[in-house]
């Protein structure tokens, strides 16, 4: 079976599909990325077919469109539903007929995926890459979708399942039912090597001093490193050896502050008391499902949601003014229940299913 995995161009939005597109390949199918060519760093050698422009070349076309598109609001919508969709269409259908998928997976984001697979008429599945979205933002996704298949005369096709990494005691009163149709699949970090930032060797912990990582992913600690490196001087400045995810040029290295450049956050998580992040969907599921607790400054789009679910659950520490985050992070370190929520979300995580496994539930239901 060929599968196409679509995601929008950005790591939040390729890396948690490189789990299920391995196990699919090791279990003898056919997998490529439809996303644009600067997704080509995350992929770490998979095959990509280019579709469309980058991320910030679509915020720049889009903020002539529609304004700004930092939050959950119209400007987001159109960003998604409307400016990526009519930039990337014809290159995305061009690759579609010529790779001829038997199914697509599309992130939960990208509403290229639905409108490929209606017009190629073929099955295609969610993956989603958020907790549940507030229903005016969900809403006018919709909307916008349903006027993009109307404008390409092609009728939506309604997904097989919807993929869920998001555990269940993540979500809010004001969440709406799980969908039907929905297959757990544990969040699986991905070992990658990014083109270009090669990560460097993680110095020993020392036994006697709390160990913090501070990574707010690549989106806000490349457009901020200042913000960056206040925040690991800070914690650092709280009593912590202090990991962080910059480049030592970036970081403006304080003592017990170590720059470690992109890794792996499997490797960096093991030994780490806190993490200090933005509240990034896939950083955040990774942490909690090692068991660790965190101190979240959300920026934008999803990420205060995201920080008062952690928050709400117990499991982390929703901070807005980066002055207070070496003052939480010792909060955070010295209250036992932070860390013993995480350990009980860790194991919901590891109760779910495994890509192999999800993988295999999603291909029963393939017509």
């Amino acid at each position: 079976m060929r599968i196409l995995f679509a995601a929008v161009p950005a790591p939040g939005h390729v890396l948690p599909l490189l789990p299920l597109a391995d196990a699919a390949i090791d279990a003898g199918h056919e997998a490529a990325f439809l996303a644009a060519d600067s997704a080509a760093p995350f992929l770490d050698g998979r095959r990509l077919l280019p579709a469309g422009p980058s991320v910030k070349q679509l915020i720049v076309v889009n903020l002539e469109r529609a304004g700004p598109a930092r939050t959950l609001g119209p400007g987001l919508v159109e960003l998604l539903a409307g400016t990526r969709i009519d930039l990337t269409w014809d290159d995305a259908l061009r690759q579609g007929l010529r790779y001829e998928p038997d199914l697509i997976v599309g992130d939960s984001l990208d509403f290229v995926a639905p409108l490929l697979a209606a017009r190629l008429d073929v099955p295609w599945a969610s993956y989603a890459i958020s907790g549940p979205l507030p229903a005016e933002f969900a809403d006018g996704l919709r909307e916008r979708t349903r006027e993009q298949h109307a404008s390409r005369l092609v009728t939506p096709r309604d997904p097989l399942a919807l993929l869920d990494p998001f555990p269940e005691s993540l979500r809010l009163p004001a969440d709406p039912a799980p969908e039907s149709g929905r297959i757990t699949v544990r969040f699986s970090g991905v070992a990658v090597e990014f083109a270009g930032q090669p990560s460097r060797p993680v110095p020993p912990r020392r036994p006697d001093v709390p160990r913090a990582l501070v990574t707010m992913g690549t989106s806000v600690g490349e457009g901020n490193p200042a913000l960056v490196a206040g925040l690991a001087q800070s914690v650092a400045g709280a009593g912590f050896d202090v990991l962080v995810t910059a480049s030592p040029e970036d970081a403006h290295l304080a003592p017990r502050v170590h720059a470690v450049g992109f890794a792996p956050l499997p490797e960096l998580l093991s030994g780490v008391d806190v993490v200090i992040g933005s509240a990034s969907i896939g950083t955040l599921l990774a942490t909690l499902a090692a068991g660790v607790p965190s101190v979240l400054l959300p920026v934008f789009a999803d990420q205060p949601t995201n920080a008062e679910r952690a928050a709400r659950r117990g499991a982390a520490r929703m901070i807005d003014d980066p002055n207070d985050v070496g003052l939480a992070a010792r909060d955070v370190l010295d209250d036992p229940s932070f860390q013993q929520a995480a350990r009980e979300v860790a194991k919901e995580t590891a109760a779910m299913n495994s890509p192999r496994q999800a993988l295999t539930e999603l291909l029963t239901l393939y017509p």
